[in-house]
């Protein structure tokens, strides 16, 4: 009989046979089920609702980050605002030091302040002990001339509170204002906003929030003004208009409690939502940020992670909640805006929607249970009609099919213990022998899949550990410490490499070749992988090598282009880039071979590619020539040196980065240092490609010259 007819009659046979023994087992088996469904609910429920809320936060924290660059930049544009009015106000101010003569026929003329109206007017008065003399009223007359600017910025700029003023070393306070305020005690050189100015000259100086001579809060710029020999002669300033801050800045916040907060350079509170309140209540300044938080020392390290680009947003107890925040550096004062909101406002719909799955939930497991009892039922009344027809027919054929069968069984899970030598014995001519003959093929197929995959398995593993290796190698082999130069402080020097596979071509170096100066390398070997690398290590090595032994970058390249054509059968070869920076002048000699165009910084703080003249690349050839080149750093001005994986970065649509997109990525923090202008780099190229793989490596070094003493004092 064939296996097939075999298996019809006995499964129908031991079906019916063993229908009780199922039915006991079938309501047994619901029971469990019912239970497990119930489990895996609520373990579905609490995996969705650990998801959704960090789904949640995940929003929010993206939704704070774009509130708090928001708010960063308005703040930041409003205190430029005020920081400008009083620059060009200084710059106006030392052009009538520097010429009163042509100043001198002025018609403005300024009332005393204790008999000035309540218009908005010019108006000043003498610092206490100050005797009014010749020089002094000329010098007042001198100075009248600054209702010229301080008229129309008073006018037109809502920033300001209510004055702008100028305190000068003899003891004048002139100020342009509604304010009839007379304080008789007055000094002006002893106001912190007239000494913290004129003890650093040439830079706007704020001061945080403090309550002013009205009593109200308000937040000060002030600049000192010099006269032709360079001595400060007096000292301008205003008033940010507090409230207007509060209102349509820190005012805002996400959500129904989100909230908004200023944290100074001292990381005192500067400005929040209730500081008016709390300036009343305690009858003087409440900006103290420990009194706010629990924990504040590690809330202020999390802070300054968010505010400086390193964390994300996080979790703390802020008045007796908790709340969810994160930070942002404002540049023009160098404080911190954070913006928060409640965990509580977060998680809210968790709670609607667990309530809802739960009704759900209960409705299925109702008509689940009505579903159970139908099939009960139905399956014992077939039960009793069919166990009478079958019983006999049973026994006889049971053992003729469940032999063989038990016996192939035994053989299969021998050999899922890991047995391959024992094989089945079985050889009918139905089915079940045929299935015990292929087993046994199977069986010497499966033995000799296990030894080839153990040995490919270790081979893969110690290429894998080689690479990991040869990965740290290569990195240990790449200066990572920044600043690299602490005692230099001429300079500001940064570099990143992001390699396409686990070891790269790419490398860069910089190293000091005396106390004056400074070598600087990029290069990109051809090719990707282990030969890469390897081919880069002894590149670096001879640059490094030839370069402390002298000579001018084009002569140093020669050099070792000769070094590297000798046995170079796998005719690799490197473009490479090097510079040797005199940090006392600013001057850079280059010699390029056959590298990418470096990006230079001027004074008009703008980025533009210098497109130097190529040789030909290293180990192309012997007796390669190069030129060198020199470039003129101008104080605070930088250089960008880059491999051609930061162009050449391609997106999903194969398009290209591009220098363009390059050059503008750089001109949106030219103004900062090089670790900023190169991350900008980064994140520009990270975003323009998106998910598209990288298929070269990404290398970039950036230099600022700051100067030197020497040159400062000069």
């Amino acid at each position: 009989m064939r296996i097939g007819k075999k298996l019809i009659i006995s499964m129908l046979a031991l079906t019916l046979g063993t229908m009780l023994l199922v039915y006991g087992g079938l309501y047994a088996i619901i029971g469990d089920l019912r239970e497990n469904i119930q489990t895996l609910y609520e373990e579905i429920r609490t995996g969705a609702e650990q998801t959704i809320e960090e789904g949640l936060y995940a929003q929010d924290s993206d939704s704070l980050g774009v509130l708090a660059d928001m708010q960063m930049e308005v703040t930041d544009s409003r205190l430029r605002i005020v920081s400008d009015a009083v620059e060009q106000s200084a710059e106006f101010a030392e052009r009538l030091y520097a010429s009163p003569a042509k100043y001198a026929n002025t018609t403005y003329a300024p009332v005393h302040l204790s008999e000035a109206p309540d218009t908005l007017s010019a108006r000043y008065m003498f610092s206490a002990g100050v005797e009014e003399t010749g020089a002094l009223r000329a010098e007042l007359k001198l100075l009248s001339n600054m209702e010229e600017i301080f008229a129309p910025v008073m006018r037109y700029n809502s920033q300001l509170l209510d004055n702008l003023y100028v305190g000068t070393a003899s003891g004048i306070f002139y100020q342009y204002t509604d304010n009839n305020v007379f304080r008789e005690n007055y000094v002006v050189t002893q106001r912190h906003w007239y000494e913290s100015a004129a003890s650093t000259p040439d830079k706007i100086m704020w001061k945080e929030t403090e309550i002013d001579s009205y009593g109200r809060p308000c937040i000060t710029a002030s600049m000192a003004v010099k006269n032709s020999e360079g001595t400060v002669v007096a000292v301008v300033a205003a008033d940010v208009n507090f409230e207007q801050m509060m209102s349509n800045v820190i005012g805002s916040g996400l959500g129904e409690t989100g909230t908004t907060f200023v944290l100074g350079v001292t990381r005192d509170l500067v400005a929040y939502s209730t500081f008016m309140d709390d300036v009343k209540a305690h009858n003087g300044l409440y900006n103290a940020f420990e009194d706010h938080f629990t924990d504040p020392r590690s809330v202020m390290r999390k802070i300054d992670d968010c505010a400086y680009g390193h964390g994300e947003a996080f979790h703390a107890e802020m008045d007796g909640r908790e709340i969810y925040m994160t930070a942002r550096e404002i540049p023009s004062t160098g404080w911190l805006l954070c913006t928060a909101i409640n965990a509580e406002e977060i998680t809210e719909p968790i709670g609607k929607v667990t309530a809802q799955s739960d009704k759900l939930f209960a409705d299925a497991r109702t008509k689940m249970s009505a579903e159970f009892k139908s099939l009960i039922v139905n399956t014992l009344s077939a039960l009793v009609a069919i166990v009478l027809v079958v019983a006999v027919v049973e026994y006889f054929i049971s053992r003729t099919i469940s032999k063989p069968i038990i016996k192939l069984t035994d053989t299969v899970k021998n050999t899922g213990d890991g047995d391959f030598e024992q094989k089945s014995d079985i050889d009918t001519r139905d089915e079940i022998g045929d299935l015990a003959r292929g087993f046994n093929k199977m069986q010497d197929d499966l033995k000799l899949y296990t030894e080839n995959l153990k040995t490919v398995t270790a081979e893969k593993e110690r290429i894998s550990a080689e690479l990991n290796v040869a990965t740290q190698i290569q990195a240990d082999m790449l200066p990572r410490i920044f600043p690299p130069f602490p005692q230099k402080k001429e300079i500001d020097l940064f570099a990143s490499m992001t390699p396409a596979k686990e070891v790269g071509g790419d490398f860069y170096d910089f190293f000091l070749i005396d106390e004056n100066h400074l070598a600087l390398v990029i290069a990109d070997v051809s090719g990707k992988g282990v030969p890469a690398a390897l081919f880069m290590v002894i590149s670096k090595t001879l640059i490094k090598n030839r370069v402390m032994q002298g000579g001018t970058p084009a002569q140093i390249l020669a050099d070792v282009n000769n070094q590297l054509c000798e046995g170079n059968d796998a005719d690799m070869f490197v473009t490479c880039w090097l510079g040797i920076f005199d940090l006392s002048t600013g001057v850079l000699t280059a010699a390029s071979a056959g590298h990418e165009f470096p990006a230079v910084c001027g004074p008009d703080r703008k980025f533009e590619l210098l497109k130097d003249k190529h040789g030909f690349v290293l180990a192309g050839m012997e007796g390669a020539r190069y030129r060198d080149y020199e470039i003129q750093l101008e104080r605070g001005g930088s250089i960008f040196v880059y491999t051609d994986g930061v162009p050449e970065a391609t997106n999903a649509n194969n398009e290209m980065f591009g220098a363009d997109r390059m050059l503008a990525s750089l001109n949106r923090r030219a103004d900062k240092k090089p670790e900023v202008f190169i991350k900008e780099v980064i994140s520009a190229a990270k975003e323009f490609t998106g998910e598209a793989p990288q298929f070269d490596d990404m290398t970039m070094v950036g230099m600022t010259w700051l100067a030197n003493d020497r040159e400062k004092t000069e």
